[in-house]
């Protein structure tokens, strides 16, 4: 069965888009699988940024051809977001979407009026599985945007809950996990005990320090190119790897929720010359 994984979250700086750029450098370049990228956040959207196709001069190319670079489009344009189902004539094996901080509004109305139910049928019409990869940090309202999610989706996607260890270690996310108050009480815990009666899966997506993210955002580079960009030292190239590493360890365990098949060996990382 066709993948199609629609990254989101409900609130801005969750780190969303981190993960959708370590998702497609694991499963485009480190699996080498045919992976159809959508940036629904318009010109500015970062994925497109750094993983859009550019011309000889370094601007980015347009139009983007997604199975190369990154196509484009802006959900909360009426006009525009028909592409989320346009994208299932391109036949890819596995679509990505990175979607807008609250898009759960503009998803229900890709089709007009009739909610995402119209859509989901598009998808599975054309033999997709949708996965909703809900990426959290440790705040009450980010856990959620979990069960927002699947107030919209229901039992018609599979669910991944990713946590975002920039904001802390796993066990930091109290409210998305639940926990015992001072005062003898249970909070939180309910997205996770949904997720749960769901069949969904939870992974952690490890921190890149400060340092080398800031580096890849300085050059425009994504994590597989920076692991052996030149303008990086070696410690910071070694550290951006790792962070790869680990984001594709965590990927794969998910299997085929994240598109990978069970098994499938990885491509070498790409090397740029260190002359």
């Amino acid at each position: 069965m066709k993948r199609a994984i629609f990254v989101m979250s409900q609130k801005g700086g969750s780190g969303k888009t981190t993960f959708s750029r370590a998702l497609l450098d694991h499963l485009r370049f480190g699996r080498g699988m045919a992976v159809a990228a959508f940036d629904a956040d318009g010109q500015v959207g970062q994925l497109l940024q750094y993983y859009g196709a550019r011309d000889a001069e370094g601007r980015l190319a347009a139009p983007q051809n997604p199975l190369t670079g990154v196509g484009v489009f802006d959900l909360r344009r009426r006009e525009e977001r028909g592409l989320v189902v346009d994208a299932l004539d391109l036949g890819a094996q596995t679509l990505l979407f990175d979607f807008p901080a609250g898009c759960l509004d503009d998803l229900a109305r890709v089709l007009g009026r009739g909610g995402i139910g119209p859509v989901l049928d598009e998808y599975e019409r054309e033999g997709y599985r949708v996965t909703v990869a809900v990426v959290v940090s440790n705040v009450q309202s980010s856990a959620g945007n979990v069960l927002a999610a699947m107030e919209v989706f229901r039992d018609r996607v599979d669910y991944v809950a990713v946590k975002n260890l920039f904001y802390g270690k796993s066990e930091d996310f109290l409210f998305f996990d639940g926990f015992t108050g001072a005062d003898g009480l249970l909070y939180g815990g309910q997205a996770r005990e949904a997720l749960s009666r769901r069949g969904g899966v939870v992974l952690a997506m490890p921190a890149l320090p400060g340092r080398e993210y800031a580096l890849c955002d300085m050059y425009c580079l994504g994590f597989r190119e920076a692991q052996g960009h030149p303008a990086l030292r070696r410690s910071e190239r070694a550290t951006v790897a790792r962070f790869l590493q680990e984001c594709g360890e965590a990927v794969d365990a998910a299997g085929p929720l994240l598109g990978c098949a069970a098994g499938a060996p990885a491509a070498p990382a790409t090397r740029w010359p260190l002359s």
